[in-house]
């Protein structure tokens, strides 16, 4: 026989009834003799009556239509049919009672029982209803409970001026907590002890650990949209973030009803005020046009691609040998520009150091415009592969630049690198040695080749931010190399729309290098991170000095000696056309003819990269 579960149900709560029947009496019986000093020897009646209870039940319990009843969804009809089977399941055994012992026993025995076996036989059958009503009524408490005013947000603002008076006739709150600004710091003294509607100037930033402290603060605004990088830099250094929030004020909205806040960024650290894309120029440039993005999968390669679709341009055409990175750009375009980013991007896989490849793809699109970033950059691993470092880097570029002036590309933009100028390392003597070809390949009436050369880029594949954050997140160390080591910063999408910028305004035979403002330490941006993650250097997380790499030093230049610069239109991008010799033009037939049978690569690179001292 095979048993439903509404069978197995049934006979479950059946056993459980019978011996609620026989409970009932035995609690009523317990009740009544320590209450009304009853014969404790009704007991034993009690028990030796229990299969007459016990067989009530299952009679009564069954006839009423206890056992098909949907429990799920009860009503006055269910409540009546159950308190009729107890109460006759109790009168049958109070009769039973009476048979037994000659006498008629107390009322309010039968009474008790009663009520007990209704409140045991109910319990299994309405603890769900009533479980999920309980459930039910305390999300409904919680929701009420969230729209309550919430105990106010402690804020310190940063700046007396007019982004500040607006945030304080025009109070925010962050979900449902309002926020209560107990005062104001500005470093100009002559506002000191004045009021801005009402909220005091208590002094300078230098209060900024005192006043958390005393007024328990957990939020500092910033409302100076405007701060420079060094000011920002001393604000984060002064918090004690682990206790507080800092934020920065963006802008007043069009109706300056509210303000735009938003939590402070790393590249906000950079001071650096970001290149607005100048769409009219490059449409002129790009209008209809099918571009080319060698390692378009990379970081700047793969933003070059997001900016261009913003632009009128006919195609766009990944090109990565790492097929991960070209699949996931292609899906994230489709998902963030819709049928623009679906039709208008190709993705096809190869290598830049494969020429039959190469001109398959040039073959199939006929682009216009090249933008080549495919390239090695980690210095200590092409430390270790010079060979590498010379057949992508060099030949890479090479046999891109031949593809390019094979199929009549208009215009081919080489991506390079601040590590180029005066190289310590074999990356970049690479990228030197790429841009001599590059430079040296541009002749007139035929493709024209440019450079733009540019520094770090944040949080870009590979690049030191990612790490910092990773070694944060597992709990340090964070590892600086040296502790005077400086770099420059440039956001992705700045450089990105810059290199663009670059090649719009290119003729042919530049170098374009790119403003990369003032250079950092290394070791202060760690600082940065790690109060940003609310931490504390050198207390939370440990600061370890590992040492120079390899072919790394303590900074990098953007101009080499002979290097003369011109200001473009654009403030952030300086150019230089440096004269090319025949030496230069006949570099990479050399190099392809002979790199492999040259035993010790560091003499040939010196030789056509004097100054390189690695």
């Amino acid at each position: 026989m095979r048993y439903t579960p509404s069978f197995i149900k049934n006979a479950i709560l059946i056993a459980f009834d019978c011996l609620f029947g026989w409970l009932s009496w035995v609690g009523a019986v317990y009740f009544f003799t320590y209450l009304f000093v009853e014969d404790a020897s009704l007991l034993v009646k009690v028990n030796e009556n229990a299969w007459v209870i016990a067989l009530a039940c299952l009679i009564f319990y069954t006839v009423c239509g206890v056992y098909k009843t949907l429990w799920a969804h009860p009503g006055i009809g269910v409540l009546i049919r159950i308190s009729t089977a107890a109460l006759l399941a109790s009168f049958s055994m109070y009769i039973a009672l009476r048979i037994q012992l000659g006498h008629w026993q107390n009322p309010g025995l039968g009474v008790m029982s009663f009520y007990l076996l209704l409140t045991f036989s109910l319990m299994p059958r309405m603890a769900g209803r009533v479980l999920k009503t309980t459930l039910d009524y305390l999300r409904r408490f919680n929701r009420l409970t969230a729209r309550l005013p919430q105990e106010p947000i402690k804020t310190l603002l940063i700046g007396a001026g007019e982004s500040a008076s607006g945030l304080l006739l025009h109070p925010s709150q962050q979900g449902n907590r309002p926020r209560r600004i107990l005062g104001i710091l500005d470093n100009d003294p002559r506002k000191h002890r004045y009021k801005l509607h009402g909220v005091p100037i208590l002094g300078g930033d230098e209060l900024i650990p005192q006043l958390v402290n005393d007024k328990d603060i957990e939020e500092i605004i910033i409302a100076i949209p405007s701060m420079d990088n060094e000011d920002l830099r001393r604000i984060i250094k002064l918090t004690p973030t682990r206790r507080c929030k800092v934020r920065m004020l963006a802008s007043l909205s069009a109706d300056k009803s509210a303000e735009t806040l938003r939590d402070i960024n790393i590249g906000d650290l950079l001071g650096r005020t970001e290149t607005v894309l100048d769409t009219l120029t490059l449409n002129q440039w790009l209008s209809k046009k099918t571009v080319l993005i060698t390692g378009g999968g990379g970081s700047i390669g793969s933003e070059i691609c997001r900016q261009l679709l913003h632009l009128d341009v006919e195609k766009i055409v990944i090109f990565d040998i790492s097929e991960n990175n070209a699949y996931n750009l292609k899906e994230e375009l489709k998902v963030n520009f819709g049928n623009t980013g679906r039709y208008k991007v190709a993705v096809r896989i190869g290598s830049v150091q494969d020429p039959a490849r190469l001109d398959e793809v040039f073959t199939e699109f006929k682009p216009h415009m090249v933008f080549h970033a495919a390239a090695y950059k980690h210095v200590p691993l092409m430390e270790e592969c010079p060979r590498l470092a010379i057949e992508n880097n060099v030949l890479g570029t090479y046999r891109t630049a031949q593809a390019a002036i094979a199929h009549q590309v208009n215009r081919f933009v080489m991506i390079s690198t601040d590590k180029a100028v005066n190289p310590t390392n074999v990356m970049g003597a690479s990228k030197r040695m790429a841009e001599l070809i590059t430079l040296g390949l541009n002749q007139p009436g035929s493709t024209e080749f440019v450079c733009v050369r540019f520094g770090n880029v944040l949080d870009s594949n590979g690049s030191v931010i990612p790490l910092f954050r990773r070694q944060i997140e597992s709990g340090g160390p964070v590892t600086v190399t040296h502790p005077q080591i400086i770099r420059y910063f440039m956001t992705i999408s700045e450089a990105s729309r810059l290199v663009l910028e670059a090649g719009a305004m290119a003729n042919g035979g530049e170098i374009f290098i790119l403003d990369m403002g003032e250079q950092i330490k290394i070791r202060d941006l760690a600082e940065n991170l790690i109060r940003m993650a609310g931490l504390t250097p050198d207390v939370d997380i440990k600061i370890e000095y590992t040492g120079l790499r390899p072919g790394e030093k303590l900074y990098e230049e953007l101009l080499l000696d002979t290097e003369g610069l011109t200001q473009t239109p654009n403030k952030k991008i300086f150019v230089t056309q440096p004269e090319v010799s025949a030496p230069q033009q006949e570099l990479a037939q050399t190099i392809e003819s002979r790199y492999r049978q040259i035993d010790d690569l560091h003499d040939f690179i010196k030789t056509h990269v004097p100054e390189y001292t690695g």
